[in-house]
């Protein structure tokens, strides 16, 4: 009987300290995950835009905590994504809404914030080609 609730002891001790381990491994890869994620759409709005010479929408919501890609102001939706909870995107010196033209190039230049579990990340997207890049504040 001692040896079992020596056996369970140890056991319950190694659970709770692998639990404290997770977190922090999950909270990084929701990140990655996200940042990866929104990146490849961007690139396939992009994309869209140039072979099949459309202007395309990146619509954000954050109080759905979605986004969509869309042709046109009020075209099909191409993309429609939602993000985690735990993910908030705050318009910066761009707006929550911008295009990309038919030559692959933005409408709008600027940077868009991203906080996640209470890092802050500037997301920000260069003049002319549309190219983006991502810097923890």
């Amino acid at each position: 009987m001692t040896e079992t609730l020596i056996v369970l002891s140890v056991f319950m001790a190694m659970s709770s300290v692998s639990l404290f381990l997770v977190k922090p491994t999950y909270h990084l890869l929701e990140k990655n995950i996200f940042f990866s994620q929104f990146k490849s759409d961007l690139l396939f709005a992009q994309q869209y835009a140039i072979s099949h010479q459309e202007e395309v929408s990146i619509h954000i919501l954050p109080q759905s905590n979605t986004y969509y890609i869309r042709t046109r102001l009020n075209g099909p939706i191409l993309v429609e994504r939602q993000y985690s909870k735990g993910i908030r995107i705050m318009e910066g010196s761009l707006p929550l809404f911008f295009q990309y033209t038919v030559s692959g190039n933005i409408k709008k230049f600027g940077s868009l914030y991203v906080e996640i579990n209470k890092q802050f990340y500037r997301f920000t997207i260069l003049i002319g080609s549309g190219r983006f890049y991502v810097v923890k504040e």
